[in-house]
């Protein structure tokens, strides 16, 4: 029977390789060495460890697992039970990005233990949280990065993400059946000009399953990520505008279908272009949690 090696806070090994694991007595934790620092997991299992992603100072933060869901557009009250509507889903990034709907019959509903982990998604069915942009806001789509966890139905034209004045957009194509569906970037920060470009991810086959999907802005291209795994296509053509503008309005999943199932469990922006190693991280933080296999990038 092999037995885990174990150390404190202040006695780990001084001389790590990648994967080396221990269990940390002091602080009853799981620590296991990246290659570049000691990634921390607590001793319950969880496997996902919060600090992961604070440290990379997202711009935006809707996480669906903690106090984060309100009944109202006000957050008057914190709601966590199955098939409570939600008003406002609080940004936990620290910014105050909060996406919200002040009209009661159009707010999406909370669904606890759903996916592989047993996770809290809120479901949408032709309902929709909104966010207005502020000048505080305002984010160069080059650099900027994006990521959600998701499950929807896919159909013709569907939006996962859209905004009013067309500086992002994502939505689904259905070339050959509802079994596999691409990701299309039909804007981002003025890339596109109302027309989809060659950024898709063919027939991943995900009608039936949560995914993680990821969309990179740098330098010299954009790239598109499912689950870890690069779109073969990029796309060139580097935007020079902003995202989630000031005065313009931003919803996840479109509202006016209303086709289902439609789950959301995460979004995250950041305003920096992350590095592999930083995206292997948000990746593998989102795997962990979600239970969801990803590639290394």
């Amino acid at each position: 029977m092999s037995t885990l090696n174990t150390c404190t806070s202040s006695t780990r090994p001084g001389s790590p390789s990648a994967g080396d694991t221990l269990f940390q007595e002091d602080t009853n934790q799981i620590i296991v060495w990246s290659g570049s620092a000691w990634k921390l997991y607590d001793s319950d299992g969880a496997a996902y460890q919060d600090s992961d992603i604070t440290a990379l100072s997202p711009h935006i933060w809707l996480d669906g697992q903690g106090s984060y869901f309100y009944d109202d557009h006000n957050k008057s009250n914190l709601v966590t039970f199955d098939n409570s509507s939600v008003g406002a889903w609080a940004d936990r990034s620290g910014n105050g990005f909060d996406f919200v709907q002040s009209t009661v019959n159009s707010r999406p509903i909370i669904v606890n233990n759903f996916g592989v982990n047993n996770k809290t998604f809120l479901h949408y069915d032709g309902d929709q949280l909104s966010f207005t942009g502020t000048t505080s806001s305002e984010i160069p789509a080059n650099p900027s990065t994006l990521f959600l966890v998701a499950l929807i139905y896919p159909i013709q034209a569907k939006n996962l993400i859209k905004s009013t004045d067309s500086s992002l957009r994502i939505r689904t194509l259905v070339p050959s059946g509802i079994d596999t569906f691409r990701l299309a970037l039909d804007d981002f920060g003025g890339v596109g000009d109302g027309s989809t470009f060659a950024l898709t991810d063919d027939n991943i086959g995900l009608r039936k399953n949560i995914f993680i999907y990821a969309l990179r802005g740098g330098s010299s291209l954009i790239e598109s990520f499912v689950n870890g795994a690069v779109s073969a296509d990029t796309e060139t053509n580097i935007p020079t505008g902003n995202i989630f503008n000031n005065g313009a309005t931003y919803d996840i999943l479109d509202d006016n279908i209303t086709t289902s199932p439609n789950f959301l469990g995460e979004f995250m922006v950041f305003d920096s272009a992350l590095s592999d190693a930083n995206m292997n991280t948000v990746f593998g933080y989102l795997s962990n949690k979600y239970g969801i296999a990803v590639a290394t990038i």
